[in-house]
């Protein structure tokens, strides 16, 4: 009798909900706005939907939705083209988000979380200094990062939100 691979019950909305909360992210991230002579925006913010990413066995899918997402937020964000999807797929590679043992619980998502932006944070600075052949400024990062931690509870609280409304009350907390 030949095996047959079983689908993961939890692998139904968990990309829906992934692709929901990168969008809105991505969105938010492009916004800036002035506040003391100062321009703030949240380009780390997207970090967040890769950190956080559902857990499921569409693997192929969940890395063609990414890099897609990385190339809207390079085009949106009016950057380099291919920074942000090279950045998305190395941490997804790497931290490997879709194959966590659990659920997410706050203190762990925040500690990936951290993990995740201070490694973006070394190939954005590296990749940028490549691109425009200059070292970047330090500052502004460092703000970002700390604006983008700041902001990390209300992405974690949206993505739990998300879950409530597409996902089954007994896959919730398989995702």
């Amino acid at each position: 009798m030949p095996l047959h691979p079983v689908s993961q019950p939890f692998a139904r909305g968990g990309l829906l909900v992934g692709s929901l909360l990168m969008l809105i992210l991505i969105f938010v991230s492009v916004t800036n706005f002035n506040a003391f002579n100062t321009v703030i925006n949240f380009i780390y913010l997207p970090l967040i939907g890769i950190c956080t990413w559902p857990r499921t066995d569409k693997i192929v899918t969940s890395i063609c939705i990414i890099f897609i997402f990385g190339l809207t937020l390079d085009i949106v964000s009016s950057g380099p083209l291919g920074l942000w999807a090279l950045v998305f797929l190395i941490n997804f590679a790497i931290f490997k988000p879709h194959m966590r043992l659990k659920a997410l619980v706050f203190k762990t998502a925040l500690f990936s979380w951290l993990l995740v932006v201070l490694f973006s944070s070394i190939l954005v600075y590296f990749f940028a200094w490549f691109t425009i052949e200059s070292l970047p400024k330090f500052l502004p990062l460092i703000f970002q990062i700390i604006l983008s931690t700041c902001l990390f509870p209300f992405a974690y609280g949206l993505r739990h939100f998300l879950k409530k409304i597409f996902i089954d009350q007994f896959l919730r907390d398989l995702i």
